[in-house]
């Protein structure tokens, strides 16, 4: 041999080994399986891959497959639902209570008879109230056939000698909120 076929012996040698490939495969025993059909699907055997962690993995927390086309996954935990309180918790201040030593419904009613902000020849009637506290008063005043929204009123003083304060559908004006005890205030602002 010439010592170029003696050099190039090997480098053929590593480019016959090369172009070998993996080793061929059995054929398979049966048709592929139809996915579009889940009665066709192969649940197992011989030439059907199965589906699992490979060796040596821990399977805690991935899912497990028993069939390829209904994977079962871990459930996932269940958490209580938050529920919401069936009573409100009482905030603030409380409303002023109701009236004990008067005014009348009737020393209310007259003290609006004459007052621009009422519709003239109305009916008027104490739908709620008088609630108290200290001198001053809240009440709210409708019409007898419902014609107009009820008003809220309120008015400071004795019985026999009441003042009307304000009066409308919103009486919480900066004298209510800065003049009148904390009870009125709930009533006609709201805190």
């Amino acid at each position: 041999m010439t010592a170029l076929a003696v050099r190039l012996l090997p480098v053929v040698g590593i480019v016959v080994l090369a172009g070998c490939g993996t080793p061929p495969q059995p054929l398979p025993t049966a048709p592929p399986p139809d996915f579009s059909q889940p009665s066709s699907i192969p649940s197992g055997g011989a030439g059907v891959p199965t589906f699992g962690s490979p060796t040596g993995v821990p399977t805690a927390g991935y899912p497990t497959y028993q069939n390829p086309a209904y994977p079962t996954y871990p459930g996932y935990p269940t958490y209580p639902h938050a529920t919401t309180p069936t009573t409100r918790p009482a905030t603030g201040p409380p409303p002023a209570p109701k009236c004990t030593a008067g005014p009348t419904a009737a020393q209310i009613l007259a003290l609006l008879k004459d007052n621009p902000g009422v519709p003239a020849n109305t009916h008027l009637v104490l739908k709620a109230g008088p609630y108290c506290a200290g001198t001053w008063q809240f009440s709210t005043v409708g019409s007898a056939s419902a014609t107009f929204d009820p008003l809220q009123v309120v008015t400071d003083g004795k019985p026999s000698a009441l003042k009307l304060v304000e009066a409308g559908a919103d009486v919480c004006s900066n004298h209510v909120q800065q003049s009148a005890p904390v009870g009125i205030r709930v009533w006609a602002c709201g805190s």
